[in-house]
């Protein structure tokens, strides 16, 4: 038997696959190109290499296929993809679509650039692999890193991403509310994450994270921040600390849940709670104008006061869209400013060897007054499963 505290989620069921609106797209392009142009660059070239780095040409051509690659100037856009993406690319995307068959990459991207009078040409070090590195630096182009400049235009999120984010957060949640039902001693956390990602796909996600596995931690191994699922088996008596997350139509939701397997420990319900009052004062103080490093140091403070603020060794949180993490930042190190349409994780933990450690986890939109919580359909509470 089962005791929650959640309510039923009702999540819109689309017929047709999202795809991205091309005037958003033509938008996106006019905000980063006046940062390029202020810091000299001429035109960029981004790659997705069989899936490698596609997020950031998904998000600036609308094309989501796994391989592809987008030169831009301040006039003119070039979507060069093969024979298995070419109508694809065409319904997705407004560039000129262009088929490279049987040229090789570089020869293509070095004739565009050269048509576009390029001289200084951004590429994303980041997500770049080293070969295609060394191949555009042997083309007399004066290359420049502009991934932060990438970052910082992804950062905004714009409604319909909001909406995405939404919908991922409500696909998650509904998911772990109804493994809830599945729980009983001796279940491994291999098996507890496998039915996370099944459920979520049942619900219409595209599965979880993709680039990273869930974290399920049993028993002591609930120190661990970033437990990921093993063979353990999870006992009563045992809590298991979930971060989990669905991705959909790209862009992912964070969530993080303690379940307890049997009886709580008074320990264990007076931790979880002060994690969550410590996660309700930081939240609150989410809104634009805000350091991050404030919002960070105000959760710390509150475990700095029950003598826990030793055990929470990671930072609050970061913010998430097309990847798990992304600017800004929430670390008492951190330099960012808050901004409206920031979507940003709220997860304060607490982590104590040879015992276990807990951590409670939430998405949070920026807005103009303050934030919204994006993972409102699932309590913060512990959950107890008892058999």
């Amino acid at each position: 038997m089962c005791c929650t505290f959640g309510r039923a989620l009702n999540i819109a069921e689309k017929e047709q696959r999202y795809a991205m609106d091309r005037k958003l797209i033509l938008e996106r392009h006019n905000r980063v190109e006046k940062s390029l142009r202020q810091n000299g660059v001429d035109a960029v070239v981004l790659f997705n290499v069989e899936g490698i780095g596609w997020e950031d040409l998904y998000y600036f051509s609308g094309f989501r296929g796994t391989s592809g690659i987008l030169v831009f100037g301040q006039n003119e856009k070039f979507l060069i993809t093969d024979s298995r993406y070419i109508l694809q690319a065409r319904e997705q995307s407004p560039f000129s679509v262009i088929d490279k068959g049987d040229k090789e990459d570089i020869f293509l991207v070095e004739s565009m650039l050269r048509d576009l009078g390029a001289k200084t040409v951004g590429i994303n070090t980041k997500t770049l692999p080293s070969y295609l590195y060394l191949k555009l630096s042997g083309l007399g182009f004066t290359l420049v890193d502009v991934s932060d400049i990438l970052a910082s235009c992804r950062r905004k999120k714009s409604k319909e991403e909001v909406d995405l984010i939404k919908i991922a957060s409500e696909q998650a949640s509904k998911a772990f509310l109804n493994v809830l039902n599945d729980l009983k001693p001796g279940i491994k956390e291999t098996e507890v994450a496998a039915k996370l990602e099944y459920e979520m796909k049942i619900l219409g996600a595209e599965g979880g994270w993709g680039s990273a596995d869930f974290i399920v931690a049993s028993g002591v191994r609930s120190a661990l921040p970033h437990g990921r699922a093993t063979s353990k088996e999870w006992q009563k008596g045992e809590w298991a600390t979930i971060d989990f997350g669905a991705r959909y139509e790209g862009y992912v939701s964070d969530i993080t849940r303690n379940i307890y397997m049997g009886a709580p420990s008074r320990k264990a319900i007076e931790i979880h709670s002060i994690l969550c009052m410590a996660h309700i004062k930081a939240a609150s103080k989410i809104k634009p104008g805000v350091a991050a490093r404030e919002v960070d140091m105000t959760a710390r403070q509150v475990l700095a006061d029950r003598g826990l603020d030793k055990y929470f060794t990671h930072s609050l949180g970061h913010g998430i869209g097309l990847e798990v993490h992304e600017m800004p930042r929430l670390s008492s190190r951190s330099v960012d400013v808050l901004e409206e349409g920031d979507v940003v994780t709220v997860e304060p933990g607490v982590y104590i060897e040879g015992y276990g450690g807990m951590r409670v986890e939430d998405d949070y939109l920026v807005t103009d007054s303050g934030a919204q919580r994006l993972t409102a359909d699932i309590p913060m509470e512990l959950f107890v499963v008892m058999d």
